[in-house]
C-alpha cells in the first residue's frame, strides 16, 4: 500500500497538527533569533537588519532549526499532496537561502533564492490545489529554477485573480524600502528584517488557510 492511501485510511492521522505546529515555528523564527542574541550578549538589542544577518548568531540552533523545520514542512507537504507539489520547490528555494550565505562569494545565490521564495510564494495559489500540473515531486524541483517565470507567463489569469493575496506578500517590501529610503534612520538600517517578517507571516497564514480548506483525500494521488 502506498504511503498516502496508508494515511488515508488511518482516521487519526492529524496532519493538520503537523502543518499548524510547524508553521508556527516558521512565523516566529525571526522574533527566536532576535531574542536568543539578547539572550547570549545579555542585553537589549535592535534587530539586525535581515533575517539572512543571523546566520552567525551565537546560538547557531536559533537560525537554522526554525528555517529547516520551515523547509521540511513544504517538502513534506508538497509529496504528500499531489495538488501541493509547488511546495517541494518552496521548500528547496528556502534551503537555498539557508545553504548559501548573504555575504561572500555566495551572496548572489543566495539573494536569488530568497527571491524566488518569496516571488513564488506570492502566486502559490495560481498552481496549487485543482489546478497543479500532473508533474512529479521530483519534476518541481527540477523546475525550481524557472518557476517565477513559468507562473507569469503560463498562469497570467490566475496570477490576476491573486493579485491582491500576493500583494500582501510582496508590497511589505516596497512600502519599507521606500519609507527606509525617504526617512532613513532605524527604520532605514532594519527594514529588509521587518519587510522578511512580514512577508513570511503572510505567506503562512495563507498557506494555514489552504490547509484547513484542503481534503485530505488528494494526498497519495497517482504521480507522472
Amino acid at each position: 500500500m502506498k504511503s498516502g492511501a496508508l494515511l488515508n485510511n488511518d482516521p487519526d492521522w492529524e496532519y493538520q497538527s503537523f502543518d499548524f505546529t510547524a508553521s508556527a515555528a516558521c512565523v516566529c523564527a525571526p522574533a527566536i533569533m532576535w531574542i536568543t542574541e539578547m539572550v547570549d550578549r545579555g542585553e537589549l538589542l535592535a534587530p539586525r537588519n535581515s533575517i539572512s544577518s543571523y546566520h552567525d548568531v551565537l546560538t547557531a540552533g536559533a537560525f537554522f532549526v526554525p528555517l529547516t523545520i520551515a523547509v521540511m514542512l513544504f517538502v513534506v507537504n508538497g509529496w504528500i499532496y499531489a495538488g501541493h507539489r509547488i511546495h517541494v520547490a518552496m521548500g528547496a528555494y528556502l534551503l537555498g537561502v539557508i545553504v548559501f550565505d548573504h555575504v561572500g562569494r555566495t551572496r548572489p545565490l543566495h539573494f536569488v533564492f530568497a527571491g524566488a521564495f518569496f516571488v513564488v510564494g506570492a502566486f502559490l495559489e495560481a498552481v496549487r490545489d485543482d489546478d497543479v500540473p500532473n508533474w512529479s515531486p521530483r519534476k518541481w524541483m527540477l523546475m525550481a529554477p524557472i518557476l517565477p517565470g513559468w507562473i507569469l507567463l503560463a498562469r497570467w489569469n490566475r496570477v490576476k485573480q491573486q493579485a491582491w493575496r500576493a500583494g500582501g506578500i510582496l508590497l511589505p517590501f516596497a512600502a519599507l524600502g521606500l519609507l527606509a529610503w525617504a526617512g532613513g534612520g532605524w527604520i532605514g538600517e532594519r527594514w529588509l528584517f521587518f519587510a522578511e517578517w512580514i512577508a513570511l507571516s503572510v505567506l503562512v497564514l495563507n498557506y494555514l488557510r489552504d490547509a484547513r480548506n484542503h481534503a485530505h483525500k488528494n494526498a497519495g494521488l497517482p504521480m507522472a
